[in-house]
């Protein structure tokens, strides 16, 4: 475990993170524009990209934490430490 790159993988999941987020508040306000203008309502998670990219962004959240948790751990010198 320690020659994985669990920075790269962090940064990884982080871009992903912003940019599926920033496109779930885009479509939603491009949907609810149209909306607005035909004279009806959207629901959040009310098409099924949407619920595909807030899946993704929820995997790749998790992703970040775990990669995260693993960096700080690989930096202290916690993986192969034997207490003799």
């Amino acid at each position: 475990m320690k020659k994985v790159p669990w920075g790269i993988i962090m940064g990884i999941c982080a871009m992903f993170v912003f940019f599926l987020t920033v496109g779930l508040v885009a479509v939603h306000l491009g949907l609810n524009g149209v909306a607005e203008q035909t004279n009806e309502t959207v629901a959040f998670l009310g098409v099924w990209y949407e619920v595909l990219m807030f899946i993704f962004d929820i995997v790749f959240v998790l992703g970040f934490a775990g990669s995260l948790t693993m960096y700080i751990f690989k930096e202290k010198g916690r993986f192969g430490e034997v207490n003799a």
